[in-house]
């Protein structure tokens, strides 16, 4: 049901839209170029077009069917439906690997066991996770969210093996209202209730709020948030 949502939304949507704008600014200011990426939970395939631009080839998972089935409707075909807790990929074989709000779905700590084995030394790691469980929602319900992160987390799961580059909170601007709307929804005792919460938020107000959000993209890669709802991520491999 998430994934018919999610196609429908995410060419226009604020939010999806500016998260393909922040991994491309991201990625634009790393200065690399990438023989292989992957997208590690490629969902609908909202960000391969962005992958195209700074990676020889690009490669898509998704343990779902139907996210396979949507990539495929776009034109992308380097596919698999393959479990990011079980890769069927040899040692080494990516030098990027993205990975856009998928570990708080699954067992964190043997995904970025499988990350790291098929990630090349000196390769690159970039994610984004849903921050604050006190921010926890209808939206981590519907998508089935194990939990949602503060920083101290991902830096226990990434010392090992990986240099963090950039950690930061993402989406300073929605961070007030999300919590208030949070809040509302517990005490309205609504907060139970399986609902993607993009859909509360007039499409109207669509170009507005990406808008806060393209200027805080390019801000990102110079200063740390001290907010937001997302942390964002760039490590790595030793």
């Amino acid at each position: 049901e998430n994934y018919d949502f999610i196609a429908e939304f995410e060419k226009d949507n604020w939010w999806y839209r500016a998260k393909r704008d922040l991994f491309k600014v991201l990625l634009k200011s790393l200065k690399r170029k990438y023989s292989h990426s992957l997208d590690l939970g490629c969902g609908v395939g909202s960000n391969f077009e962005i992958l195209n631009e700074f990676s020889g080839k690009v490669t898509g998972i998704d343990f779902s069917s139907k996210a396979i089935s949507y990539c495929k409707n776009k034109g992308y075909f380097s596919l698999h439906q393959m479990d990011a807790t079980n890769l069927k990929f040899k040692d080494e074989s990516f030098d990027l690997i993205v990975c856009s709000d998928v570990l708080e779905h699954i067992d964190d700590k043997k995904a970025i066991k499988e990350i790291t084995r098929v990630l090349k030394n000196k390769g690159l790691f970039i994610f984004s996770v849903p921050a604050h469980n006190y921010l926890w929602g209808p939206t981590d319900i519907i998508s089935q969210h194990r939990k949602r992160y503060e920083k101290e987390d991902l830096r226990e799961l990434l010392s090992k093996n990986y240099k963090i580059k950039k950690l930061s909170y993402w989406n300073f601007s929605m961070f007030l209202p999300d919590f208030i709307f949070i809040k509302t929804m517990k005490m309205l005792g609504r907060d139970k209730k399986k609902r993607n919460a993009l859909e509360f938020i007039p499409s109207i107000l669509n170009d507005i709020i990406f808008g806060f959000l393209y200027i805080e993209n390019r801000l990102f890669t110079r200063f740390n948030n001290i907010q937001g709802v997302s942390i964002v991520g760039v490590a790595e491999k030793k």
